[in-house]
């Protein structure tokens, strides 16, 4: 019977040593997928860098924000009225100077400044140009070389230099033509009707029997006149239930009593009446 309970116990230590095998055996395929994925993450990680370019692009497109912009602007409008390095130092960025002018500071009243352009370098800079009308009706365009560190520093990195302005468009530009086909006269007294209605209206509900169903435009808020309107015409030459027409006219200032010229784009739609859907660049 010793010998039967021996032989037992011999089985059982032969089978556990064969399921120890097996699991070291396990075991090592285990370890050995474990080294495979992080070699295979480590090859990812590489090939995956590119990928910060992404952020460089957001660095850099935070180097002509609003806010630069408007930093550029105010830059730029200091410099013309004092270019010294006093008047200048609150805009520098640390370790740069700026040589001191050899005559009068002052180029001119500057009336108005915006910007005109952005060129981004990389690296959080980017050049700026402003476009500056002067008080002598001259208008100058100052690139101005800024850095950005966050998004609440800025500033700039040197004087700014004397730059041309944006050239004339080369491409010609096809004319406005008459209104196409029989409804010229219905355009035409919609005009008549809309214009010194949106250049007086307090409010857009003022212009609602006069707009398209659903369209809503807000008025300039009132102090114009109509005076006269000078032509309406039509881009393009489609008779078609929507166009675009130029209306030009003439305009009375209340303020100050001088009388404009402006050119008003208008979208119409025709239903069972011709109405305004749109004035071009004005808040909808």
């Amino acid at each position: 019977m010793s010998e039967g309970i021996g032989t037992q116990l011999r089985r059982r230590e032969g089978y556990g040593r064969s399921v120890g095998s097996a699991l070291r055996a396990v075991g090592r395929v285990a370890l050995w997928a474990l080294v495979g994925l992080l070699l295979l993450r480590g090859v990812s990680g590489v090939l995956s860098e590119p990928r910060q370019g992404g952020s460089t692009a957001a660095d850099r497109s935070a180097a002509a924000d609003p806010a630069t912009a408007a930093f550029a602007v105010r830059f730029a409008r200091a410099y013309l009225v004092d270019a010294s390095p006093q008047a200048l130092a609150p805009y520098l960025a640390p370790g740069v100077s700026v040589p001191a002018p050899a005559g009068a500071g002052t180029v001119a009243q500057v009336e108005q400044a915006e910007v005109a352009a952005v060129r981004d370098l990389g690296d959080r800079q980017a050049i700026v140009t402003v476009a500056c009308e002067l008080g002598d009706a001259r208008t100058l365009y100052l690139a101005v070389p800024i850095v950005r560190e966050d998004a609440a520093e800025v500033a700039a990195l040197g004087v700014p230099a004397v730059v041309a302005g944006p050239g004339g468009v080369g491409a010609s530009v096809e004319p406005p033509r008459p209104v196409a086909g029989p409804d010229g006269g219905a355009v035409a007294e919609l005009v008549g009707r809309f214009l010194p209605a949106y250049l007086s209206a307090a409010s857009p509900g003022d212009l609602a029997y006069l707009l398209a169903p659903g369209a809503t435009v807000t008025p300039p808020g009132g102090g114009f006149e109509l005076v006269a309107i000078a032509s309406v015409k039509q881009l393009g030459d489609g008779e078609g239930a929507r166009r675009t027409v130029i209306a030009t006219a003439r305009v009375r200032d209340a303020e100050s009593g001088a009388i404009i010229p402006l050119a008003y784009r208008l979208r119409l739609l025709h239903r069972d009446r011709w109405y305004v859907e749109q004035v071009e660049g004005a808040l909808s």
